[in-house]
């Protein structure tokens, strides 16, 4: 999670937007999906409001709130979809029945896993913005459906709305043995190795306005300012039965390696483009590495038409980082507009800061689930925190903190298609890492303590149509930048809000998921009484709307349409509140079609996204804008061998 922002994006469009097809060519997320609070099938589109990124304004993944089977896993490198199955976000209705939820929503990564058939499945993809690439997914059965291997590569020319084109290689092998019913043990590795990926330059104006239109699908940045790193994910996973007791662990390790490390930064950009000063900062030799897991522990008892569940676990993780040292290169007066390249510069390092966390938690949780009444969730957890800083220019004291965590969930059926869902849950939660252009750059604050309400209704309208209507409140301190340019806590915020979803199979062929929701974001403390900062947080929205759309055209079943509408309206664009970025709409358009060639199922996907090439700024959380993705088309070959 502790990824510079260059980086982030190169892996972030990696792991979303690239496809994965083994035994994929009917995945369907629009299909599967429950609500439309965020899910994603590889091979597929994330669809909903929310993402492991984004909950509510707040996202998971820096938060600390990744699940993989279920289990605690504390990710610094994303995982290849060549062993990902897929994700769910656990917020609301949807964390109902969750063991021991968090504030910031739990995002929850299943593993694929092995059939008893041999498979072969390869992937070609052309797009978005001419990007290209290719996959080859093993599935083998090794002892029927006891024990199975799956394997992966990737290849990608990856194309970005900015104009890099970072090459992208991903690898994946796992094994799964499970020789009763009872038990399963699913070791796995994951290698991500990406380079030449160009740092996009980030935007930061000279006043109180936008900046001005600038040329997309273009590279303005640097040719020698881009990234290279090595992304590794190794664990294991188990889970059985014995004794009448549900057994699940879990452990993990996940490490970052930086190579290289560019961010492109233009300041004091006027209205006429021109940037009054170009600095490109330089990292290398970061790393940021983890080990993590979770042992838990359930058991079951049925009285009647109740049964209880009572859950114990233990969670754990030790972080290092190594981070600083950075050169700061200043280019001087340059343009948003036109190409400006420079000479590659000699670049020279400093020492590094390095952190170490150490985190375990202890939890005991109830859960008893009444047929046709309702069901109820409690959990208590003692977690216990410590962070030491070694920087080289001053001496930083170990922070510590030890509390009580306590969630409470409920449910209850008013009438037999109707529930009504509450619950409260305090954490403990990453916050979010020192932006680029902050003096302290890189550094991660000490853990935070967060609190949320949410309470709603589900309405199951009819077979495999339900509509969800819920109210949250979410506070957490906040941490921006000052006004000396230094990322720390400048007060707290609230952020309530209202969110619907209706999703399922409104006609025959039809499926729809809706989603939506209204955010009133606020920031209190001495920054906002001084007057230096306003009450709304930078890059904040008050409505977002997303639809996906599915039809299986009945005269002719094999061609599936779909489409994507997504809304915001006006958002932050500045500390002082002062300046707001239009409300814009986007919407997609897309096709399948599914045909059989001796015997083998071969999967055809068109989309073009963002139809209509609206152009809109998005705002970073320290102030910078860059332009969203301009008009792209993405044609995609599957097939099962």
């Amino acid at each position: 999670m502790h990824i510079r922002l260059s980086l982030l994006a190169c892996v972030s469009l990696f792991a979303i937007a690239m496809p994965a097809f083994a035994q994929r060519t009917d995945n369907n997320a629009v299909a599967s999906a429950e609500d439309a609070f965020g899910k994603t099938v590889v091979g597929d589109v994330q669809i909903g409001i929310y993402n492991p990124d984004d909950v509510r304004g707040f996202s998971p993944v820096s938060a600390g709130n990744l699940r993989l089977e279920g289990l605690y896993f504390d990710q610094q490198s994303n995982i290849t979809d060549r062993l990902i199955e897929g994700s769910t976000v656990h917020v609301g209705i949807s964390a109902q029945g969750y063991p021991f939820p968090a504030p910031t929503g739990i995002a929850d990564y299943s593993l694929r896993k092995p059939g008893d058939k041999f498979v072969t499945s390869i992937g070609l993809n052309y797009g978005p913005w001419y990007g290209k690439s290719a996959e080859v997914d093993l599935q083998i059965p090794l002892q029927g459906d006891r024990l199975g291997l799956i394997a992966g590569a990737g290849l990608y020319r990856e194309g970005n709305p900015w104009g890099g084109s970072p090459h992208t290689e991903s690898y994946a092998v796992s094994l799964r043995y499970a020789p009763i019913p009872q038990f399963s043990i699913q070791p796995f590795w994951s290698q991500i190795n990406f380079r030449n990926d160009e740092s996009q330059p980030l935007i930061f104006t000279s006043g109180n306005f936008l900046p001005t239109r600038i040329p997309r699908n273009r590279f303005l940045g640097q040719k020698w300012a881009d990234s290279q790193a090595r992304l590794n994910t190794i664990g294991v996973v188990s889970q059985g039965k014995a004794a009448g007791f549900d057994l699940a662990v879990g452990i993990f390790r996940s490490t970052f390696s930086g190579a290289m490390d560019h961010t492109d930064l233009l300041f004091n950009v006027d209205p006429s483009g021109a940037a009054g000063d170009r600095v490109v900062i330089a990292d290398k030799g970061n790393f940021f590495g983890s080990t993590s897991g979770e042992f838990k522990l359930s058991r079951n008892f049925i009285e009647g038409p109740r049964r209880h569940t009572i859950h114990a676990t233990i969670r754990g993780r030790s972080l290092s980082r190594r981070y600083g040292g950075s050169d700061i290169i200043d280019l001087g007066p340059s343009s948003t507009l036109v190409p400006d390249f420079r000479a590659a510069p000699i670049e020279a390092f400093g020492a590094k800061t390095r952190d170490h966390v150490k985190q375990t938690t202890f939890g005991l949780g109830y859960e008893m689930r009444w047929r046709d009444v309702g069901e109820l969730n409690l959990g208590l957890q003692k977690t216990n925190y410590s962070k030491q800083v070694d920087d080289p220019a001053s001496v930083i004291p170990e922070t510590k903190d030890s509390p009580y965590l306590f969630s409470a969930t409920a449910a209850v059926h008013i009438v037999k298609n109707i529930a009504l869902y509450a619950g409260y849950t305090r954490g403990l939660e990453e916050s979010d890492v020192a932006p680029a252009n902050a003096v302290n750059r890189n550094e991660a604050p000490p853990a935070i303590r967060t609190q949320q309400k949410d309470f709603g209704l589900r309405w199951t309208i009819s077979p495999g149509v339900s509509a969800v209507l819920g109210y949250f409140d979410v506070r957490k301190p906040y941490y921006n930048l000052d006004t000396a340019s230094r990322f720390r806590q400048l007060g707290d915020v609230r952020k309530r809000g209202l969110e619907f979803s209706i999703s399922g199979q409104i006609a025959p062929g039809v499926n729809l998921v809706v989603g939506s929701v209204y955010l009133d974001a606020k920031v209190s403390g001495e920054e906002v009484d001084l007057g230096l900062i306003g009450e709304r947080p930078v890059g904040t929205f008050k409505l977002h709307n997303v639809a996906n759309l599915n039809w299986n055209l009945p005269w002719h079943k094999p061609l599936t349409l779909t489409a994507r509408f997504e809304s915001t309206s006006n958002r932050t664009a500045n500390a002082a509140n002062t300046l707001v970025i239009p409300a814009r709409s986007v919407t997609s358009l897309g096709a399948r079609y599914r045909l059989t060639v001796g015997n083998k199922p071969i999967l055809i996907r068109g989309t073009v996204d963002n139809i209509f090439n609206k152009f809109g700024w998005n705002a970073g959380g320290s102030g910078f804008f860059v332009p969203n993705g301009s008009r792209r088309y993405s044609l995609t070959l599957a097939t099962d061998l």
